[in-house]
């Protein structure tokens, strides 16, 4: 369950949180100067969302370039040798 957070909602998430907090500053930012506040007509929902689906496109490139690296060896996996189960081992 981890993962799938960490490998396609965590990454598809980011840009929105990161346009959130950019407007909440825009916003402190303006009232601090005695400006009206900025007029946001909401957020470019495509824009963010193409964003989102990049880095998660992203993220699953460098994890299929990692894969097999922390191997050594060949998994052989489990057997039946009279009549007892030998479980799997890295070889």
């Amino acid at each position: 369950m981890i993962r799938l957070l960490l490998t396609f909602v965590l990454p598809l998430l980011v840009p929105f949180v990161l346009y959130g907090i950019w407007g909440i500053l825009k916003r402190r930012q303006a009232a601090a100067q005695g400006l009206p506040p900025p007029d946001l007509k909401g957020p470019p929902i495509v824009w963010l969302g193409l964003t989102g689906i990049m880095l998660v496109l992203l993220v699953l490139g460098g994890l299929s370039l990692q894969q097999g690296q922390g191997t050594v060896g060949h998994y052989q996996p489990p057997r039946v040798e009279g009549g007892r189960i030998i479980p799997g081992t890295m070889q």
